[in-house]
């Protein structure tokens, strides 16, 4: 509805504007920045696909970084229905869009000149609905299929990952390690960089693993690991209260391996000429946009 009425495209070329004065951006890059946290990292990649094909290298790669940076506001309410701060949500996202573009640049520097250079170009006002109604019919469907593809890729990633650590557990009693999975693989691997973001000794291993999975599954699976109390008291309850707030700011991100799937054959509908070349950058996009969420937890750690 608020899209119909124009109100989402008033905001977001005002945002992009700020985005592009303060981090000195090309115009798609800034807008797609801005839409990330409102959008999503599919739905912000339509607002600018009449410039796909013309981007450089580097405006896409920060494109996609934006995406697996931050989550969506369409998201907010699963997250906040597993336990999960809404104030945290919410201000690590904002948090992200600098932070995104700032690591993006580092990572993939301009080197080509940008078509949009200077200006914010603006979303499209026609939506294709008759009226405020068709509009808010148009939206609870969206949301439908949107709450579907979740729910499906939840369902996917889970078994895939509930398989493997089947096989690992599996193998481990070859080698007498007890409870080997993928969780606890990544989580020793992942051990040094919890310690960096300042997460209290006690916690260092948990949050790491939740980093772990959040990367090889999704952010939901994550978030429910972390508050799950089926089983009897959550590991959030057994946490800090420090320990607690750096754990929901560095797994408020997309950047996991469904999302790579996601915006390849996103962006590869939408622009097909470059499907190859979103394909290669995808990786590096994801781990920056992965590292850009946890730099928002890190900044968070020296202020709590």
């Amino acid at each position: 509805m608020m899209y119909y009425l124009g109100a989402v495209q008033w905001l977001l070329q005002h945002l992009g504007r700020l985005v592009q004065k303060i981090m000195d951006t090309s115009g798609t890059e800034s807008l797609v920045a801005a839409a990330a946290p409102f959008l999503g990292q599919i739905e912000n990649a339509l607002l600018v696909k009449d410039y796909l094909e013309h981007m450089t290298s580097s405006e896409l790669h920060a494109c996609m970084t934006a995406g697996f940076a931050t989550v969506s506001g369409s998201t907010l309410q699963g997250y906040v229905a597993l336990g999960v701060s809404a104030k945290n949500i919410i201000t690590a996202c904002i948090m992200s869009i600098p932070c995104s573009l700032a690591l993006s640049k580092i990572r993939y520097p301009e080197t080509e000149e940008s078509m949009t250079r200077g200006r914010v170009v603006a979303p499209p006002r026609d939506t294709g609905e008759a009226n405020i109604l068709h509009a808010i019919g148009n939206g609870a469907m969206t949301g439908i299929n949107l709450s579907l593809l979740v729910a499906a890729n939840l369902i996917a990633v889970i078994a895939l990952v509930d398989l493997a650590d089947f096989l690992l557990t599996w193998l481990g009693e070859f080698v007498s390690i007890r409870g080997l999975t993928m969780e606890m693989v990544v989580g020793y691997v992942l051990y040094p960089y919890a310690w960096l973001l300042g997460v209290p000794t006690e916690n260092i291993l948990d949050v790491s693993q939740l980093l772990g999975l959040k990367f090889i599954a999704n952010e939901f699976v994550a978030y429910n690991k972390l508050n799950d109390a089926s089983n009897g008291p959550s590991l959030k309850s057994q946490m800090t209260v420090r320990a607690q707030t750096i754990a929901e700011f560095a797994l408020c991100g997309f950047g996991n391996f469904s999302s790579i799937a996601q915006q390849i054959g996103t962006l590869g509908a939408l622009a097909p000429s470059r499907k190859g070349e979103v394909s290669r950058i995808a990786l590096s996009a994801c781990i920056t946009g992965s590292i850009a969420t946890t730099v928002t937890a890190a900044i968070v750690s020296m202020v709590i």
